[in-house]
């Protein structure tokens, strides 16, 4: 066991548990307000488990927190993917100013963990019929090509900084990017950018 004070084990309990009931890590506020101490003692207990090399952190990127100490976390390898908001222009899709917070998930869920995979939250209600709902969290393998049919993460000219995801359905040229939700029209576009394809779905029922 590292020479840990009794506060700083708390504190990598806290988040170890956090991790597994969550499959995120808690931001510095959520740990300030389990322990109701200020964020700066938060900051602290954190920069000093980072250095007793019991969690390491992405810096700049919310709840990016990575508990890599066995005694607190021994079950099973995690891989950490980012959760995608909005895309900024001419940044990497997966860079730190497009990414929203971390996603702890076991290795086990992944199909290979060679491949590459983002997150993305859903909002609204376009993909419904496929039992996508707001709220759920997509995890997407990342690739830059589909078939006809996939649901896919994709992106539609330079100017707009969201990432949809629908179903991908090309045809004579045009590319039909097509919600599953009656009340709602596609989108056709002569081209568009793919980011990835849907792997699964997490639901949190709390």
């Amino acid at each position: 066991m590292r020479q840990l004070t009794d506060r700083q084990k708390a504190v990598a309990s806290f988040i170890s548990t956090f991790i597994k009931e969550n499959n995120y890590a808690p931001s510095v506020r959520d740990i300030a307000d389990h322990f109701q101490f200020s964020v700066k003692a938060a900051h602290d207990h954190l920069k000093a488990l980072e250095a007793k090399q019991v969690i390491k952190t992405t810096g700049g990127v919310s709840r990016s927190i990575e508990v890599i100490g066995e005694e607190f976390f021994p079950r099973e390898e995690l891989i950490q993917i980012p959760v995608i908001g909005s895309i900024a222009a001419g940044k990497p899709l997966m860079s730190e100013e497009n990414t929203d917070f971390m996603l702890n998930l076991p290795a086990t869920m992944l199909r290979n963990t060679h491949n590459t995979y983002f997150a993305l939250k859903i909002r609204g209600e376009s993909m419904i019929d496929e039992g996508i709902f707001d709220g759920d969290i997509a995890i997407l393998r990342k690739c830059d090509d589909a078939n006809r049919g996939d649901i896919v993460a994709a992106t539609v000219g330079d100017d707009e900084p969201g990432i949809t995801l629908k179903g991908y359905y090309p045809n004579n040229g045009n590319i039909e990017l097509r919600p599953a939700n009656p009340t709602m029209g596609p989108i056709i576009t002569r081209s568009c950018k793919i980011h990835g394809k849907l792997h699964l779905l997490i639901r949190n029922y709390k």
